[in-house]
């Protein structure tokens, strides 16, 4: 028995504003954006770039506004068709355990008898397929221009990818086995332009494509090259210079439950702007994570009374007594950091709301229109809130956002700072052995 495939969920939209109650998410984004601006939490394998480059040089011969005979799709995302589909005929010469965005679309696909297109694959690949969420990675590392087409770093990744894989002639050439390969894949695009979907390819090609472009399975010298360029373009200088290092010494991947301690570490040696940037998370995620504990604390009194209307009461005897007290020291904390909110002005309106929360009761309150203020901000026209008001002081959390489980303790941060995904880049790429 082989694991199963994994790819992201694929949502169309998202209903009724059922993500960040607390309006958390912005300013959370623009920190790690600081601190990893080419990286997001959603990526996976590194390789997924040099997939990436090996599409845009083989879709190079179609205009940029070129779409396939379904009048929607343009050739990069054929192109990501004809490899998603080709892992799944061949998942036995896959590693184990691969991360493919969009493999489930396509053995749904496949089981049923059908081609992929735009209607058996990920309503919005532009987001949840290899290229749309590695797409920042590739432009920062100048390996895609932003139209899409090779960049500088794109032709040294596939020089080394292409010399590895014994693809003479994959860049440059018109004869020799890359020469052929590149034809093959312009091929398939080029059939699934016209259809507006896949057509079956050989066995053989499938394989070929699963065999030198397995997610998990980079080469020494692509690997080196991938290393390289994220060393030097995946973020600050000084930055990346001090979190690889760190990470070196390590010599293991992070898991998001230590990447607070793994940022505190980081922050005792590091240059000025870091230093002040990890303070920054430290302190913005603390004050997240009294306000997410208060109101899962009252999603899980819901469930504990099953169902039933709670109050002030119900919610004061769940949460700790010293929660407005270290709400309080949070907020405090906050304003007394020289840029946070200089860099985030509008966090300002959020403290002075709970300002007002001096005991768990008042806590209650602010916190009930605190989530009214931010579902009410949602576009386009706002979105309900995850409660509805019974008599007095009284809420009656709607079913779907009851919280069944207690709330998860002794997780410093509530937010990933995108520092576990960076690991699993480095080990992938064998910088941590």
């Amino acid at each position: 028995m082989r694991a199963p495939f994994l790819s992201e969920y694929d949502p169309l939209t998202e209903g009724e504003g059922s993500i960040d109650p607390l309006g958390l998410q912005p300013i959370y984004e623009r920190l790690a954006d600081r601190l990893l601006p080419a990286v997001t939490v959603r990526m996976g394998r590194p390789r997924f770039v040099t997939a990436i480059a090996v599409g845009a040089w083989v879709c190079q011969e179609w205009q940029s506004d070129t779409v396939a005979a379904d009048k929607v799709t343009p050739p990069w995302l054929v192109y990501e068709w004809s490899v998603v589909e080709a892992f799944v005929r061949s998942e036995n010469v896959l590693a184990e355990g691969p991360r493919i965005p969009g493999v489930l679309k396509g053995q749904r696909a496949w089981r049923d008898g059908r081609p992929i297109s735009a209607s058996s694959y990920l309503k919005t690949p532009t987001v949840f397929g290899f290229t749309g969420i590695f797409r920042r990675l590739a432009r920062s590392l100048r390996v895609l221009t932003a139209e899409g087409r090779l960049d500088d770093a794109g032709y040294e990744l596939l020089a080394a990818w292409s010399a590895e894989q014994g693809f003479a002639g994959f860049v440059d050439g018109t004869d020799g086995a890359g020469a052929q390969f590149r034809k093959s894949l312009g091929r398939a695009v080029a059939q699934g332009l016209e259809l507006g979907h896949t057509k079956r390819q050989s066995q053989d090609l499938c394989d070929l494509i699963a065999r030198t472009l397995d997610p998990a399975k980079a080469g020494r010298r692509e690997q080196q090259v991938l290393l390289r360029l994220l060393e030097d373009r995946a973020g600050p200088p000084e930055t990346m210079t001090h979190l690889i290092s760190a990470l070196r010494k390590r010599r293991s991947t992070i898991q998001f439950a230590e990447e607070a301690a793994f940022l505190h570490g980081v922050e005792k040696t590091a240059p000025a702007t870091l230093r002040e940037l990890i303070s920054a998370i430290s302190a913005y995620e603390v004050f997240g994570r009294v306000i997410t504990d208060a109101f899962n604390a009252l999603r899980h009194a819901a469930a504990e009374t099953r169902g039933a209307c709670i109050g002030r009461d119900d919610f004061a005897r769940r949460v700790s007594t010293g929660s407005a007290a270290a709400l309080a020291t949070s907020i405090a904390r906050i304003r007394r950091h020289d840029r946070l909110v200089q860099w985030e002005p509008s966090l300002e309106t959020t403290l002075a709301r709970f300002d007002h929360a001096k005991t768990r009761e008042q806590l209650y309150d602010v916190l009930l229109d605190h989530h009214r203020c931010v579902q009410d901000d949602k576009p386009p026209n706002g979105k309900r809130t995850w409660f509805e008001r019974g008599r007095g002081d009284r809420i009656f959390v709607r079913p779907d956002y009851v919280l069944t489980d207690p709330p998860l303790k002794g997780v410093a941060h509530v937010h990933e700072y995108r520092m576990p995904t960076f690991s699993r880049f480095l080990a992938d790429l064998g910088a941590l052995s």
